[in-house]
């Protein structure tokens, strides 16, 4: 089976957001370390937007420019040790400004289409020609922020012409519409990856785009009881790296602690403990792919150690692929 490791490289959207060096630097820095000692390579979901607002907002404020120069150095290295950087979209960023100590939230607008069809594309052309200066190499893959990428024919158009071929945002059976949120995925192909045109969910075997789906699992609610238990009884090994606050997602918690949930296959915190067994339920469904997410904010510790024995059980197995590796710009 061929294996994708893929993180969304971002700030909290909360208050606070938290900082670069916790956020992004310092989680981001151990997972290189882990893929320099295994030998695989990973996908990072740049969140773009932030880039603008750094190049924007660098000359004005001393703690700006540091942040762009770290996130700058920390890119460039990346890319040099063969990981895949790809384009992340959190269009919200648009109404984001900073005041000389913090970044200034305003998620009103949190999905793309809360814009208007020109806004959308030119916020997709503008991105991705932002993330290709930075990286120097082809941008061809797309995830969402906070999954939110519904309804595709939206945005369709702008991905077009933008070369955007590969998606990577739908998580099968997974539905959230509160608050800012929106996405539903609880009618996807039975797949591990399939062809569609305008809607993300819906096959189409002579489609423009390609979905990637993250993989899937069902976690019970007495998961949540632990996981929740854990950051309060180990924090040192349970609680995030990253010291900054999520946006809210209402009822979100509750829904967790009452009924569990289906969410994606993920390396965040206490849910890698379930990822050989997401992996297995590919396995046993047929698939070829299983996608696995991450955010470097959300790492623990905890996480950390056992992501690594996880690559060193599956590594002779299984192909640790990024997106770039499918030559998606050919």
């Amino acid at each position: 089976m061929n294996l994708f490791l893929t993180y969304d490289y971002e700030l909290f959207f909360g208050a606070p957001t938290g900082s670069v060096e916790k956020c992004i630097i310092e989680p981001t820095n151990h997972l290189r370390d882990i893929a320099n000692r295994t030998g695989v390579k990973m996908v990072f979901f740049i969140d773009t937007g932030y880039l603008k607002q750094l190049e924007i907002f660098k000359d004005q404020f001393p703690k700006v420019q540091h942040e762009y120069d770290l996130v700058k150095e920390q890119i460039q290295n990346l890319v040099a040790e063969g990981h895949d950087c790809q384009l992340h979209i959190h269009p919200h960023w648009e109404d984001c400004t900073h005041d000389g100590n913090a970044w200034e939230m305003v998620t009103d607008r949190y999905k793309l289409v809360d814009f208007s069809d020109e806004e959308i594309l030119k916020v997709v052309l503008e991105y991705r020609d932002i993330l290709q200066r930075w990286t120097q190499k082809p941008i061809h893959s797309y995830r969402a922020g906070g999954w939110c990428l519904q309804p595709f024919d939206r945005v369709a158009a702008a991905f077009k012409k933008a070369g955007l071929k590969l998606d990577s945002t739908v998580f099968p059976g997974g539905k959230f519409t509160a608050g800012n949120y929106y996405y539903d995925f609880t009618n996807t192909p039975d797949k591990s990856t399939w062809k569609f045109s305008s809607d993300l969910c819906q096959e189409d075997s002579q489609g423009d785009f390609i979905e990637y789906p993250i993989s899937n699992y069902k976690y019970s609610l007495w998961f949540f009881w632990r996981l929740f238990g854990f950051g309060r009884l180990q924090p040192h090994l349970h609680k995030p790296i990253g010291d900054g606050y999520p946006m809210s997602s209402p009822g979100l918690k509750k829904q967790m602690l009452t009924k569990g949930m289906n969410l994606s296959a993920s390396v965040d915190g206490y849910f890698v403990t379930k990822l050989q067994r997401a992996l297995q339920n590919n396995a046993k469904k047929g698939y070829n792919e299983c996608v696995i997410i991450g955010h470097p904010k959300a790492c623990t510790h905890f996480a950390l150690k056992k992501l690594e024995k996880f690559i060193e059980k599956n590594k002779t197995k299984h192909s640790f692929l990024t997106f770039a590796d499918l030559e998606l710009n050919q």
